[in-house]
């Protein structure tokens, strides 16, 4: 099989991030946004301050939540301690285990995004970094929901996707692991939420598959899966929404400056809560995954 060129890379990665680059509210939650360290009057839309506050007339900052993740950590986003993948007891369990010493700098290497979202007069805050998510009730006063450790991928950065509500004392975020070789994309969902006023894992997937080859016929034919849907739904089951997600195959067939699309398959999921976690039937979407590993 030829090697793909770096430019089928570039477009799965702006694909990986096209679903999140319009901020949206109601049912499809809210996106996440990188934080910025440094003058927040410089800060754009698509970035969150450091030190600024996450919501109108509320002093909590995103370096407060972000503080659970990397306790210490300055106003210049540099710090000294990590509870995360190098303590997974602190993840998963903030009474368990101690915060391991080691170089913080989320304006290069520990880099972090979060996201808010509005409950009447609720707000809720997680943040992503280092491959653990922070969950925390930002108003009307910060409370601490908990961490969990996310990552599923350690060949790829794990991102915070979009934070959901799936009951009005419920937020549930949605994290990305992604990882990409010379031919081949993989994406790896997870759900957690806070359930009972703690997180809690809620649902592992879906996991998603791109591929780019080259055939007798196709210079470059791009196998390609996106989320083309990730919201809550109306029905409730054990007081927490149902999930709806939708992902969206396509084949194109790439010659020269010429590309059509020659296949296309949509695969509705729908997740529902059953007391404990959320579970679905993904089995068309990995049955359909499952041939290219033939």
């Amino acid at each position: 099989m030829a090697k793909p060129t770096c430019a089928w890379l570039t477009v799965a990665f702006l694909a990986a991030l096209s679903p999140t680059a319009v901020l949206s509210a109601g049912s499809n939650g809210t996106v996440f946004r990188s934080v910025a360290v440094g003058d927040c009057t410089a800060t754009g839309p698509e970035k969150v301050c450091l030190t600024a506050p996450l919501v109108p007339g509320v002093a909590t900052t995103t370096l407060d939540v972000l503080r659970d993740i990397y306790p210490g950590l300055r106003t210049d986003g540099f710090g000294h301690r990590f509870a995360g993948a190098e303590a997974v007891e602190a993840a998963s369990d903030p009474d368990a285990g101690e915060p391991t010493d080691r170089a913080v700098d989320i304006s290069t290497r520990d880099l972090a995004d979060i996201a808010v979202i509005e409950a009447g007069g609720k707000a809720y805050a997680a943040a992503v970094s280092g491959g653990v998510v922070t969950m925390a009730e930002v108003k009307p006063a910060y409370r601490p929901l908990g961490r969990l450790l996310v990552a599923t991928d350690p060949g790829g950065p794990t991102t915070g996707y979009r934070l959901l509500l799936a009951a009005p004392n419920s937020p549930v975020a949605v994290t990305l692991s992604s990882h990409f070789n010379s031919q081949e994309g993989f994406d790896a969902f997870h759900l957690v939420g806070a359930v009972g006023g703690a997180l809690v894992d809620l649902y592992d997937g879906p996991y998603l598959y791109s591929e780019a080859e080259a055939t007798e016929r196709c210079e470059l034919l791009d196998h390609r899966e996106i989320v083309a849907v990730f919201e809550t739904r109306k029905r409730k089951r054990h007081g927490l929404a149902d999930i709806g997600i939708v992902v969206d195959y396509a084949a194109t067939c790439i010659n020269g400056e010429d590309s059509r699309t020659v296949g296309k398959k949509s695969f509705p999921i729908r997740l529902a809560y059953d007391g404990a976690c959320y579970d679905g039937d993904t089995s068309r979407l990995d049955d359909f995954n499952a041939k290219f590993a033939e």
